[in-house]
């Protein structure tokens, strides 16, 4: 940034990596606080100004978002930093950081599980060309060895990619 302390929303969007859009929306659920405005006329409230500072919280958010952490955890964070100054030096930050670590880890051994299953699906051997095929009888999307059942009693997956019975 060159020094100037008052961007538009249009240059905090392009030096933080964000979008105005997204910008809008952090202020609308409290991420970052109402922006100052310009001096605005007779029928507006004038144009939203954003500081250095704002523009630093705005790319810690940013990067925070790129890392997979949630909004909910980041509030946290950002408070974390309004109380203490950088979260980085906080035992808090490490703890998240570390639940999110253990997180990630849970999704990649479902992930890693779930290309087992459909490399399974897809194996050749699992395709009989002589077997006729109807909803009713369809197996394409049944484990291999798995007893039919219905849908009720499969496991729900989430966003997350965690499974809930």
């Amino acid at each position: 940034m060159d020094g100037r302390v008052n961007l538009s929303i249009g240059e905090a969007a392009d030096v933080s990596g964000l979008s105005v859009k997204t910008i809008r929306y952090y202020e609308e659920i409290g991420l970052i606080p109402k922006a100052a405005r310009t001096n605005g006329g007779v029928h507006t409230a004038g144009h939203r100004v954003y500081s250095e500072a704002d523009v630093g919280r705005l790319r810690f958010i940013r990067h925070a978002r790129l890392f997979g952490l949630g909004l909910a955890d980041i509030r946290k964070l950002l408070a974390l930093a309004d109380r203490k100054g950088c979260p980085g030096k906080q035992p808090e930050y490490r703890e998240m950081l570390g639940r999110h670590l253990r997180e990630i880890d849970e999704r990649v051994r479902h992930l890693r599980g779930l290309r087992t299953t459909i490399e399974a699906l897809m194996a050749p051997a699992r395709r009989s060309k002589d077997q006729k095929c109807s909803w009713g009888t369809c197996g394409c999307m049944r484990q291999a060895g798995a007893a039919r059942s219905s849908s009720a009693s499969l496991p729900r997956v989430d966003k997350k990619g965690e499974k809930h019975v």
